[in-house]
């Protein structure tokens, strides 16, 4: 348990400096030409979805007692089966930000990051998917 809030917290701590540099580095180019207003500032702008997750009991299909993730964006989830597997979903929400939404750069980076704290924790219950959910801001 220690080394899971352990790696939560040395996850959030990076992603804190990884904002503080990408910030510096975007207010340093003066040639930006970007209409992305959140890329323009290094922010995380996901495009037209809403890359979290979710975690349910009993989904259509499954016991009662079994639990599932699910992105919770229709967009991103189009195609997709609820997963047994966390990693499952978080690597359809890292796929469709680039497929579908049209999110910049500072975004799949934050979802790979996100991606690699569920991954690391190895859990498979609500907590995976808020702590997916937190590391990228929601």
């Amino acid at each position: 348990m220690y080394t899971k809030t352990f790696l939560l917290a040395l996850f959030t701590a990076s992603l804190a400096s990884a904002g503080v540099i990408s910030t510096r580095q975007n207010n340093n180019n003066n040639n930006n030409n970007n209409n992305n207003a959140g890329a323009a500032n290094g922010a995380a702008d996901f495009g037209s979805c809403n890359p979290t997750i979710d975690f349910q009991l009993g989904r259509a299909g499954r016991k009662p007692d079994e639990g599932t993730f699910l992105p919770t964006d229709a967009v991103v989830a189009q195609g997709q089966q609820d997963a047994l597997n966390p990693n499952i979903i978080t690597n359809r929400v890292c796929d469709q930000l680039t497929n579908v939404c049209d999110a910049n750069d500072a975004a799949k980076a934050l979802c790979e990051d996100a991606k690699a704290v569920v991954a690391a924790l190895g859990t498979k219950d609500a907590t995976t998917a808020d702590a997916f959910n937190q590391a990228l801001g929601f």
